[in-house]
């Protein structure tokens, strides 16, 4: 008798949209993104941020599953199940490349280039002339 699982993955979806899930993640990578310079190495401080997040990450949905009352069992059956949807594929997808280094340093180098760009922005707003190529970290600390 096939469990209906639907349910499951309709509340990880929500969940995927709520403070509770967003908030901690959004912190995560604000406070750690700074770390990851364009540089092409992958520096071993990489691998400890993302080892903290993949936790972080694991966490999060352990709370997830107690909230549900639901065993990981169910929850992975529950992502087996959505993945055969069209429509769901690009959130498991997600949910996969927490696992994958690349994808995370890839994400982390965006969110500290926007960064970058948005101090830049604001002191050339307030007159302060950044050198090119000053990476603004320096001058924040």
């Amino acid at each position: 008798e096939m469990e209906n699982t639907e349910w499951i993955f309709d509340a990880i979806i929500n969940y995927l949209k709520s403070p509770k899930w967003k908030s901690p993640m959004m912190s995560f990578i604000e406070e750690n993104c700074l770390v990851f310079d364009s540089e092409d190495e992958n520096k071993f401080e990489y691998t400890k941020i993302h080892n903290n997040f993949k936790k972080l990450f694991e966490d999060l949905f352990a709370e997830l599953m107690k909230d549900l009352s639901i065993t990981e069992e169910q929850f992975y059956k529950a992502c087996e199940e959505a993945d055969k949807k069209p429509e769901n594929k690009k959130i498991i997808e997600q949910l996969l490349s927490v696992e994958d280094f690349l994808t995370f340093k890839k994400l982390m180098m965006k969110r500290n280039k926007e960064l970058n760009e948005q101090a830049e922005k604001m002191l050339k707003k307030q007159g302060v002339l950044v050198k090119e190529k000053s990476p603004v970290k320096d001058m924040v600390k």
